[in-house]
């Protein structure tokens, strides 16, 4: 399925100011490595994504905020929380 993607926050999420990325993927049966443009204000990211798919078939671009983490510690607490909000209700 090809098409931009953009990431959402959630209510208290606060991304106003972050830099934006935009990651290009293969779609529509196509096979090529994705890969990371970026840093851009959030609405520059979007058009860019929106351009580059009305001139080509086969893409998938996803724009989000890049997370501002220094430390291997923020990462690996991130991950956690990313985990825990997977995991089924028992």
């Amino acid at each position: 399925m090809a098409g931009v993607i953009v990431y959402e926050p959630d209510d208290d999420t606060d991304v106003e100011g972050l830099p934006w990325a935009v990651t290009f993927e293969a779609s529509a049966g196509e096979e090529w490595a994705s890969f990371v443009c970026g840093p851009y204000d959030r609405d520059d990211a979007v058009k860019l994504a929106e351009e580059v798919l009305a001139a080509s078939r086969g893409v998938t671009a996803v724009v989000e905020p890049l997370l501002p983490v220094t430390e291997a510690a923020d990462v690996l607490a991130t991950i956690a929380e990313l985990r825990d909000e997977e995991e089924p209700a028992e």
